[in-house]
Protein backbone atom coordinates (compact mmCIF):
# COMPACT_ATOMS: atom_id res chain seq x y z
CA UNK A 1 0.00 0.00 0.00
CA UNK A 2 1.58 3.49 -0.83
CA UNK A 3 1.71 5.99 1.48
CA UNK A 4 -0.99 8.57 -0.02
CA UNK A 5 -3.95 5.67 0.64
CA UNK A 6 -2.88 5.23 3.79
CA UNK A 7 -2.99 8.50 5.16
CA UNK A 8 -6.58 8.49 3.28
CA UNK A 9 -7.78 5.77 5.58
CA UNK A 10 -6.46 6.76 8.84
CA UNK A 11 -7.69 10.44 8.40
CA UNK A 12 -11.44 8.57 7.58
CA UNK A 13 -11.04 6.61 10.79
CA UNK A 14 -9.91 9.88 12.77
CA UNK A 15 -12.83 11.58 11.97
CA UNK A 16 -15.24 9.08 12.98
CA UNK A 17 -13.60 8.72 15.93
CA UNK A 18 -13.52 12.07 17.00
CA UNK A 19 -17.71 12.68 16.04
CA UNK A 20 -18.58 9.52 18.25
CA UNK A 21 -16.51 11.31 20.99
CA UNK A 22 -18.10 14.35 20.74
CA UNK A 23 -21.79 13.65 20.79
CA UNK A 24 -20.84 11.40 23.81
CA UNK A 25 -19.73 14.39 25.75
CA UNK A 26 -22.36 16.83 24.21
CA UNK A 27 -25.05 14.41 25.63
CA UNK A 28 -23.40 14.08 29.00
CA UNK A 29 -23.61 18.23 29.13
CA UNK A 30 -27.58 17.82 28.58
CA UNK A 31 -29.42 17.51 32.44
CA UNK A 32 -31.79 14.92 32.95
CA UNK A 33 -35.65 15.89 33.23
CA UNK A 34 -37.26 14.87 37.25
CA UNK A 35 -39.64 11.99 36.94
CA UNK A 36 -43.03 13.16 38.34
CA UNK A 37 -44.51 10.88 40.65
CA UNK A 38 -47.36 8.69 39.19
CA UNK A 39 -50.75 8.98 40.36
CA UNK A 40 -52.82 6.41 42.38
CA UNK A 41 -55.80 5.40 40.37
CA UNK A 42 -58.93 5.01 42.32
CA UNK A 43 -61.91 3.56 40.73
CA UNK A 44 -65.50 4.33 42.21
CA UNK A 45 -68.24 1.78 42.70
CA UNK A 46 -71.68 1.46 43.83
CA UNK A 47 -72.47 -0.46 46.79
CA UNK A 48 -74.82 -0.93 49.47
CA UNK A 49 -75.20 -1.14 53.03
CA UNK A 50 -76.26 -4.98 54.26
CA UNK A 51 -79.83 -5.26 56.11
CA UNK A 52 -81.63 -7.95 56.48
CA UNK A 53 -85.18 -8.09 56.33
CA UNK A 54 -88.70 -10.57 56.04
CA UNK A 55 -89.55 -10.49 52.46
CA UNK A 56 -92.29 -12.10 50.27
CA UNK A 57 -91.16 -12.67 46.51
CA UNK A 58 -91.96 -14.66 43.92
CA UNK A 59 -91.34 -16.89 40.67
CA UNK A 60 -91.88 -16.10 37.45
CA UNK A 61 -91.54 -18.51 34.75
CA UNK A 62 -93.25 -19.47 30.84
CA UNK A 63 -95.01 -22.29 30.19
CA UNK A 64 -97.10 -24.24 27.54
CA UNK A 65 -101.20 -24.78 27.66
CA UNK A 66 -101.91 -28.34 27.43
CA UNK A 67 -105.48 -29.83 28.13
CA UNK A 68 -105.64 -32.01 31.00
CA UNK A 69 -108.16 -34.73 28.94
CA UNK A 70 -106.67 -36.38 25.62
CA UNK A 71 -108.60 -38.84 24.59
CA UNK A 72 -107.71 -41.25 21.60
CA UNK A 73 -111.32 -42.64 19.79
CA UNK A 74 -110.57 -46.29 18.87
CA UNK A 75 -112.90 -48.68 17.14
CA UNK A 76 -114.11 -51.50 18.87
CA UNK A 77 -116.59 -52.39 16.50
CA UNK A 78 -116.64 -52.94 12.27
CA UNK A 79 -118.72 -51.21 10.48
CA UNK A 80 -119.21 -47.74 8.40
CA UNK A 81 -118.53 -44.71 9.89
CA UNK A 82 -121.85 -42.24 9.91
CA UNK A 83 -122.06 -38.92 10.49
CA UNK A 84 -123.27 -37.75 14.01
CA UNK A 85 -124.50 -34.20 16.07
CA UNK A 86 -120.89 -32.75 14.65
CA UNK A 87 -118.66 -32.94 11.53
CA UNK A 88 -115.74 -35.13 12.08
CA UNK A 89 -113.28 -32.83 10.72
CA UNK A 90 -110.28 -31.40 12.43
CA UNK A 91 -110.82 -28.48 14.41
CA UNK A 92 -114.82 -29.14 15.00
CA UNK A 93 -115.99 -28.16 18.44
CA UNK A 94 -118.46 -30.09 20.30
CA UNK A 95 -120.26 -29.88 23.81
CA UNK A 96 -120.40 -32.81 26.38
CA UNK A 97 -122.79 -35.36 26.06
CA UNK A 98 -122.80 -34.69 21.89
CA UNK A 99 -122.14 -37.71 19.47
CA UNK A 100 -119.03 -37.58 17.70
CA UNK A 101 -118.73 -40.58 15.79
CA UNK A 102 -121.32 -43.00 14.86
CA UNK A 103 -120.42 -46.62 13.52
CA UNK A 104 -122.92 -47.95 11.05
CA UNK A 105 -124.67 -50.70 13.94
CA UNK A 106 -127.81 -51.77 11.37
CA UNK A 107 -126.53 -55.37 10.84
CA UNK A 108 -125.66 -56.20 14.49
CA UNK A 109 -129.14 -54.32 15.44
CA UNK A 110 -131.23 -57.24 13.50
CA UNK A 111 -128.49 -59.82 14.72
CA UNK A 112 -129.56 -59.17 18.37
CA UNK A 113 -133.29 -59.08 17.85
CA UNK A 114 -132.69 -62.07 16.36
CA UNK A 115 -131.01 -63.88 19.23
CA UNK A 116 -133.84 -61.87 21.70
CA UNK A 117 -136.28 -63.91 19.99
CA UNK A 118 -134.92 -67.34 19.84
CA UNK A 119 -134.12 -66.65 24.04
CA UNK A 120 -137.85 -65.31 23.85
CA UNK A 121 -138.79 -68.51 22.81
CA UNK A 122 -135.84 -70.78 25.14
CA UNK A 123 -137.91 -69.05 28.01
CA UNK A 124 -141.28 -69.82 26.94
CA UNK A 125 -140.97 -73.76 26.27
CA UNK A 126 -139.16 -74.19 29.39
CA UNK A 127 -142.27 -72.81 31.50
CA UNK A 128 -144.56 -76.04 31.24
CA UNK A 129 -141.65 -77.98 33.12
CA UNK A 130 -140.79 -75.10 35.60
CA UNK A 131 -144.29 -74.91 36.34
CA UNK A 132 -144.03 -79.08 37.46
CA UNK A 133 -140.17 -78.73 39.09
CA UNK A 134 -140.59 -75.39 40.84
CA UNK A 135 -144.21 -73.97 41.20
CA UNK A 136 -143.24 -71.14 43.44
CA UNK A 137 -141.17 -69.43 40.67
CA UNK A 138 -143.41 -69.97 37.73
CA UNK A 139 -144.88 -66.67 38.34
CA UNK A 140 -141.68 -64.95 38.48
CA UNK A 141 -140.50 -66.42 35.50
CA UNK A 142 -143.39 -66.18 33.39
CA UNK A 143 -143.99 -62.34 34.65
CA UNK A 144 -139.75 -62.09 32.97
CA UNK A 145 -140.91 -63.70 29.68
CA UNK A 146 -143.62 -61.02 29.74
CA UNK A 147 -141.71 -58.19 29.83
CA UNK A 148 -138.68 -59.45 27.58
CA UNK A 149 -139.44 -56.90 24.39
CA UNK A 150 -136.88 -57.48 21.46
CA UNK A 151 -136.39 -53.55 21.03
CA UNK A 152 -135.09 -53.27 24.17
CA UNK A 153 -132.76 -54.04 26.60
CA UNK A 154 -133.26 -57.92 28.51
CA UNK A 155 -134.46 -57.38 32.12
CA UNK A 156 -132.77 -58.88 34.67
CA UNK A 157 -133.43 -62.38 35.50
CA UNK A 158 -135.51 -63.72 38.64
CA UNK A 159 -133.85 -64.60 41.91
CA UNK A 160 -132.50 -67.66 41.36
CA UNK A 161 -132.54 -69.22 45.19
CA UNK A 162 -131.00 -72.63 45.04
CA UNK A 163 -128.36 -74.91 43.43
CA UNK A 164 -131.34 -77.11 41.90
CA UNK A 165 -132.95 -74.43 39.89
CA UNK A 166 -129.99 -73.09 38.64
CA UNK A 167 -128.91 -76.32 37.48
CA UNK A 168 -132.58 -76.67 35.60
CA UNK A 169 -131.85 -72.88 34.25
CA UNK A 170 -128.15 -73.99 33.62
CA UNK A 171 -129.23 -77.26 31.67
CA UNK A 172 -131.56 -75.62 29.30
CA UNK A 173 -129.01 -72.87 28.28
CA UNK A 174 -131.10 -69.93 29.98
CA UNK A 175 -128.06 -68.50 31.66
CA UNK A 176 -125.94 -68.72 28.84
CA UNK A 177 -128.08 -67.48 26.42
CA UNK A 178 -129.20 -64.72 28.70
CA UNK A 179 -125.83 -63.39 29.50
CA UNK A 180 -124.24 -63.89 26.00
CA UNK A 181 -127.47 -61.11 24.93
CA UNK A 182 -126.63 -59.15 27.81
CA UNK A 183 -122.50 -59.05 26.65
CA UNK A 184 -123.89 -57.71 23.37
CA UNK A 185 -126.14 -55.47 24.57
CA UNK A 186 -122.92 -53.86 26.32
CA UNK A 187 -120.86 -54.00 23.14
CA UNK A 188 -123.67 -52.35 21.30
CA UNK A 189 -122.61 -49.33 23.48
CA UNK A 190 -119.53 -49.07 20.89
CA UNK A 191 -121.01 -48.04 18.03
CA UNK A 192 -121.76 -44.56 19.40
CA UNK A 193 -119.14 -42.68 20.64
CA UNK A 194 -120.44 -39.47 22.96
CA UNK A 195 -118.56 -36.86 24.00
CA UNK A 196 -117.04 -37.39 27.57
CA UNK A 197 -116.25 -33.21 27.95
CA UNK A 198 -116.65 -30.07 25.74
CA UNK A 199 -113.58 -29.94 23.35
CA UNK A 200 -112.43 -29.85 20.29
CA UNK A 201 -111.30 -32.62 17.57
CA UNK A 202 -107.55 -32.89 17.05
CA UNK A 203 -106.68 -35.70 14.75
CA UNK A 204 -109.02 -37.44 12.36
CA UNK A 205 -107.65 -40.68 11.32
CA UNK A 206 -111.21 -42.17 9.07
CA UNK A 207 -113.37 -39.91 7.29
CA UNK A 208 -117.40 -40.46 7.36
CA UNK A 209 -117.98 -43.21 4.49
CA UNK A 210 -114.79 -44.93 5.72
CA UNK A 211 -115.44 -48.59 6.93
CA UNK A 212 -113.61 -48.97 10.78
CA UNK A 213 -112.56 -52.16 12.44
CA UNK A 214 -111.60 -53.70 15.82
CA UNK A 215 -108.25 -51.32 16.62
CA UNK A 216 -108.73 -48.66 14.13
CA UNK A 217 -107.87 -45.60 15.64
CA UNK A 218 -110.65 -42.93 14.04
CA UNK A 219 -109.01 -39.76 15.73
CA UNK A 220 -108.26 -37.72 18.96
CA UNK A 221 -110.12 -34.74 21.06
CA UNK A 222 -108.84 -32.72 23.75
CA UNK A 223 -110.58 -30.99 26.45
CA UNK A 224 -110.77 -27.22 25.59
CA UNK A 225 -112.69 -26.13 28.75
CA UNK A 226 -110.52 -27.34 31.74
CA UNK A 227 -106.81 -26.77 31.09
CA UNK A 228 -103.25 -26.60 32.37
CA UNK A 229 -100.17 -24.84 32.22
CA UNK A 230 -97.56 -26.91 32.24
CA UNK A 231 -94.10 -24.72 33.38
CA UNK A 232 -90.74 -26.21 33.95
CA UNK A 233 -88.54 -24.78 36.93
CA UNK A 234 -85.27 -25.05 37.96
CA UNK A 235 -85.00 -27.21 40.96
CA UNK A 236 -83.87 -24.01 43.41
CA UNK A 237 -87.02 -22.32 42.28
CA UNK A 238 -89.65 -25.33 42.37
CA UNK A 239 -89.02 -26.52 45.79
CA UNK A 240 -90.64 -22.92 47.18
CA UNK A 241 -93.90 -24.37 45.65
CA UNK A 242 -96.99 -25.92 46.82
CA UNK A 243 -100.10 -27.96 45.22
CA UNK A 244 -102.84 -25.79 45.92
CA UNK A 245 -101.02 -22.33 45.70
CA UNK A 246 -102.59 -19.32 43.76
CA UNK A 247 -101.48 -18.15 40.74
CA UNK A 248 -101.53 -15.21 38.24
CA UNK A 249 -101.05 -16.26 34.46
CA UNK A 250 -101.18 -13.65 31.96
CA UNK A 251 -100.24 -13.61 28.22
CA UNK A 252 -96.86 -11.86 26.60
CA UNK A 253 -98.14 -8.63 26.22
CA UNK A 254 -100.21 -8.89 29.59
CA UNK A 255 -103.55 -7.87 28.05
CA UNK A 256 -105.18 -10.98 29.31
CA UNK A 257 -104.57 -12.64 33.03
CA UNK A 258 -106.27 -15.95 33.98
CA UNK A 259 -106.46 -17.01 37.48
CA UNK A 260 -105.40 -20.76 38.51
CA UNK A 261 -103.52 -23.14 41.05
CA UNK A 262 -101.35 -25.75 41.44
CA UNK A 263 -102.70 -29.49 40.74
CA UNK A 264 -99.44 -31.25 40.81
CA UNK A 265 -95.98 -31.18 40.85
CA UNK A 266 -93.68 -33.42 38.99
CA UNK A 267 -91.66 -35.93 41.11
CA UNK A 268 -88.81 -36.38 38.45
CA UNK A 269 -86.53 -34.47 36.80
CA UNK A 270 -86.16 -33.73 32.92
CA UNK A 271 -82.96 -35.02 31.93
CA UNK A 272 -81.88 -32.59 29.35
CA UNK A 273 -83.30 -29.40 31.33
CA UNK A 274 -82.59 -30.29 34.64
CA UNK A 275 -86.04 -29.08 35.30
CA UNK A 276 -89.17 -30.17 37.52
CA UNK A 277 -92.73 -29.66 35.85
CA UNK A 278 -95.53 -27.80 37.76
CA UNK A 279 -99.15 -28.21 36.41
CA UNK A 280 -101.28 -25.15 36.80
CA UNK A 281 -105.17 -25.75 36.15
CA UNK A 282 -106.82 -22.75 33.89
CA UNK A 283 -110.47 -22.58 32.62
CA UNK A 284 -111.05 -21.54 29.40
CA UNK A 285 -113.81 -18.67 28.70
CA UNK A 286 -115.32 -16.86 26.13
CA UNK A 287 -114.51 -14.22 27.00
CA UNK A 288 -110.84 -15.12 27.62
CA UNK A 289 -110.32 -18.03 25.78
CA UNK A 290 -106.97 -20.22 25.69
CA UNK A 291 -105.73 -22.55 23.59
CA UNK A 292 -103.45 -25.69 23.14
CA UNK A 293 -100.00 -24.57 22.87
CA UNK A 294 -99.56 -21.32 23.41
CA UNK A 295 -97.29 -20.22 25.77
CA UNK A 296 -98.32 -17.65 28.81
CA UNK A 297 -96.21 -16.30 31.58
CA UNK A 298 -97.14 -17.68 35.41
CA UNK A 299 -96.36 -15.50 38.22
CA UNK A 300 -96.33 -17.50 41.69
CA UNK A 301 -96.28 -15.11 44.35
CA UNK A 302 -96.49 -15.31 48.48
CA UNK A 303 -93.06 -16.85 48.85
CA UNK A 304 -91.99 -15.80 52.28
CA UNK A 305 -88.66 -15.38 52.49
CA UNK A 306 -86.55 -14.81 56.25
CA UNK A 307 -83.69 -12.26 57.50
CA UNK A 308 -82.25 -12.05 53.44
CA UNK A 309 -81.04 -8.83 52.05
CA UNK A 310 -81.77 -8.48 48.13
CA UNK A 311 -79.14 -7.53 46.14
CA UNK A 312 -78.77 -7.85 41.88
CA UNK A 313 -78.06 -10.59 40.35
CA UNK A 314 -75.17 -9.27 38.23
CA UNK A 315 -73.37 -8.22 41.40
CA UNK A 316 -72.24 -11.84 42.27
CA UNK A 317 -69.51 -13.56 40.57
CA UNK A 318 -68.42 -17.29 40.70
CA UNK A 319 -71.52 -18.44 41.64
CA UNK A 320 -71.99 -17.10 45.40
CA UNK A 321 -69.37 -14.35 45.43
CA UNK A 322 -68.96 -10.60 45.73
CA UNK A 323 -67.10 -7.80 46.62
CA UNK A 324 -67.10 -5.51 49.47
CA UNK A 325 -65.43 -2.56 50.22
CA UNK A 326 -63.35 -2.20 53.19
CA UNK A 327 -61.23 0.46 54.49
CA UNK A 328 -61.65 1.81 50.73
CA UNK A 329 -59.84 -1.71 49.39
CA UNK A 330 -62.13 -4.72 47.52
CA UNK A 331 -62.50 -8.08 49.65
CA UNK A 332 -64.15 -11.30 48.18
CA UNK A 333 -66.67 -12.79 50.21
CA UNK A 334 -68.92 -15.59 49.89
CA UNK A 335 -72.13 -15.48 50.35
CA UNK A 336 -75.01 -17.78 51.19
CA UNK A 337 -77.85 -17.70 48.44
CA UNK A 338 -81.21 -18.33 49.70
CA UNK A 339 -83.25 -17.45 46.62
CA UNK A 340 -82.46 -16.18 42.82
CA UNK A 341 -85.22 -14.47 40.43
CA UNK A 342 -84.57 -13.16 37.04
CA UNK A 343 -82.52 -10.35 37.82
CA UNK A 344 -82.24 -10.74 41.64
CA UNK A 345 -80.99 -12.43 44.13
CA UNK A 346 -81.63 -13.17 48.02
CA UNK A 347 -79.00 -13.46 50.10
CA UNK A 348 -77.48 -14.06 53.87
CA UNK A 349 -73.83 -14.50 55.47
CA UNK A 350 -72.42 -11.09 55.40
CA UNK A 351 -72.55 -9.19 58.38
CA UNK A 352 -74.73 -6.73 58.60
CA UNK A 353 -73.70 -2.91 58.10
CA UNK A 354 -70.72 -3.58 55.78
CA UNK A 355 -70.55 -2.83 52.16
CA UNK A 356 -70.93 -4.86 49.48
CA UNK A 357 -70.20 -3.83 45.62
CA UNK A 358 -74.18 -3.56 43.55
CA UNK A 359 -72.61 -3.54 40.40
CA UNK A 360 -70.59 -5.99 38.19
CA UNK A 361 -66.60 -5.26 38.08
CA UNK A 362 -64.31 -5.64 35.23
CA UNK A 363 -60.60 -6.87 35.77
CA UNK A 364 -61.05 -6.16 39.34
CA UNK A 365 -59.04 -7.76 41.88
CA UNK A 366 -58.65 -8.15 46.05
CA UNK A 367 -56.86 -4.80 47.06
CA UNK A 368 -57.62 -2.35 44.09
CA UNK A 369 -58.64 0.88 46.19
CA UNK A 370 -62.05 1.90 45.03
CA UNK A 371 -65.01 4.98 46.46
CA UNK A 372 -67.97 4.26 47.25
CA UNK A 373 -70.65 6.67 44.81
CA UNK A 374 -72.71 8.59 46.42
CA UNK A 375 -76.11 8.45 45.55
Amino acid sequence: MDKRKLIIILSGVGIVLFSFFSMQWLSGMKKTPPKKPSKEVVRYVKAIKVKYSNVITNVEATGRVTSNSEVALIAQVRGEIKKGDISFRVGESFNKGDLIVKIDDTIERYNLKSRKSSFLNNVAGMLPDLKLSFPKKYEAWNSFMETIDVNKSLPELPQIATTKERVYMASRNILTNFYNIKSAEASFEYYHIYAPFTGAITEVGLEIGAVANPGSRLGKIINTKELELEVPLEIRNAKWLRVGQSVTVYNNKKTSTWKGKIIRKSQNINPTTQSINIYVSLKSTSKNPLYKGEYLEANFGGIKLSNVMEIPRKAVFNHNEVFIVNNDLLEKREITIKKINKDKIYISGLDAGIDVVSEPLINASENTKVKILKK
